[in-house]
């Protein structure tokens, strides 16, 4: 059954900044699949990027910082997925891999999550959006198995 589907459109303005979703956990659902992907995950036009990485290296390190803004390609998008259940923080994965499978159960969840009863009720589930350099497309599905 699916319990949430959102497609969207992140932009640079909405750089290091969270975009929080609610869903509602009926009762009898004792584990759920979240399915998270976005594109594009590198940013291709390389002059954008070398202007970029210039921008953060005279920013951090000075002018003169002797540094290779190539040094520094690619220029990755970074958004990654937190969660909340209705008792408070249940977790995140906050891994490279733009296309992620995680996993919410009693005993089985994945990596970085709570094993703990699926409770019934309002859950949150945020878009930790860490670098957003160009437009990026997500999409996010969360599916839940009843008992």
């Amino acid at each position: 059954m699916t319990i949430l589907e959102k497609n969207g459109v992140i932009t640079p303005e909405m750089d290091k900044t969270n975009i929080e979703f609610e869903f509602d956990v009926p009762a009898g659902v004792s584990s759920f699949g979240i399915d998270f992907s976005y594109s594009p995950k590198t940013l291709e036009n390389e002059d954008e990027a070398l202007r970029l990485v210039s921008a953060a290296l005279e920013k951090y390190l000075g002018r003169d910082n002797g540094k290779e803004p190539r040094d520094f390609l690619p220029v990755n998008n970074l958004i990654t997925i937190s969660l909340d259940d209705p008792a408070g923080y249940r977790g995140a994965a906050h891994r490279q891999p733009n296309e992620q499978h995680i996993v919410i159960d009693e005993k089985n969840s994945s990596p970085g999550f709570s094993n703990r009863k699926v409770p019934a009720g309002k859950w949150r589930v945020m878009l930790n959006v860490h670098c957003c350099v160009c437009n990026v497309n997500y999409n996010l599905k969360i599916s839940g198995g009843e008992e």
